[in-house]
């Protein structure tokens, strides 16, 4: 089994997303300057001896210009999008096509995360979710009590969705999805072993960045349940500590840094 990390882009935001009290106003100084923060979108390539390529996550769709609504752009906005970090470029560029994708494995449903499901319209490609994030989504699209977060571009019944059940999930041989809960309800995070490398964690948005998971300070507004975050903090933590596993967290730029200097791991 390999593993190999894609760049997506960078997407600029306000830290108080991603790190709950960041830039708060104080007595002592109740206007500070507000900190835009440049982050990464990020998916994961699993070339699997037995069910083929597969995807954990993928993305943004690159017409995010037109399918994302103007707030959205104001407060998430993407720089510097070019071919090079087109999904489908990214797979050429490992030998692939989109058509060559077994399955994709969504950590969550998020614009940033499964926007480019567009890529596979019309491939019948098995999209594994949690049943809690499948139901939630849909339901937030269409009462819009969580429009935007989620869109109806990809959230469309003609795809091959796969729900799945349960707080561990063994997918495939050496996959296995951990039920994270807290930034989103149906939130999984994959453990992925490999045979030479330490195993990895990839964490997709239980951690945004590094602040989240080793300074132990929670999302900001985008987190949704604060006590199911410190409970998937701490599940996350015992697996990391049993498997000395390598973490990638959802957006941290220094991790995607670190773990791009290698063509994969295997």
């Amino acid at each position: 089994m390999k593993l190999r990390v894609f760049d997506l882009g960078t997407i600029m935001v306000d830290q108080g997303w991603s790190i709950g009290g960041a830039g708060a106003a104080t007595e002592s100084n109740p206007s500070p300057q507000a900190v835009r923060r440049p982050l990464k979108i990020i998916s994961t390539l699993i070339e699997h001896p037995k069910a083929g390529v597969l995807l954990y996550e993928c993305g943004a769709t690159p017409t995010f210009e037109q399918a994302w609504p103007k707030p959205v752009q104001e407060a998430f906005a993407i720089r510097g999008y070019s071919d090079s970090h087109r999904l489908d470029k990214l797979l050429n560029r490992a030998g692939y096509d989109v058509k060559d994708v077994k399955a994709i494995v969504m950590g969550h449903l998020h614009l940033d995360h499964a926007g480019g499901l567009e890529f596979f319209r019309g491939h019948n490609v098995p999209i594994y979710v949690h049943e809690q994030e499948l139901k939630y989504a849909f339901y937030a699209v269409a009462t819009k009590e969580d429009f935007g977060a989620y869109l109806p571009h990809y959230l469309d019944p003609g795809f091959n969705w796969k729900a799945l059940h349960g707080s561990e999930i063994e997918l495939f041989d050496g996959l296995t999805l951990h039920h994270t809960p807290g930034h989103t309800p149906g939130l999984m995070a994959l453990e992925v072993k490999l045979k030479n490398s330490e195993p990895f964690l990839l964490t997709s948005d239980q951690f945004h960045v590094k602040e989240n998971y080793f300074e132990e300070r929670p999302l900001g507004w985008l987190l949704r349940d604060m006590s199911a975050w410190w409970t998937s903090l701490r599940k996350i933590q015992r697996l990391a500590a049993r498997a000395n596993a390598n973490l990638l967290f959802g957006h941290d730029p220094d991790m995607l840094a670190r773990y791009s200097r290698e063509a994969y791991y295997d």
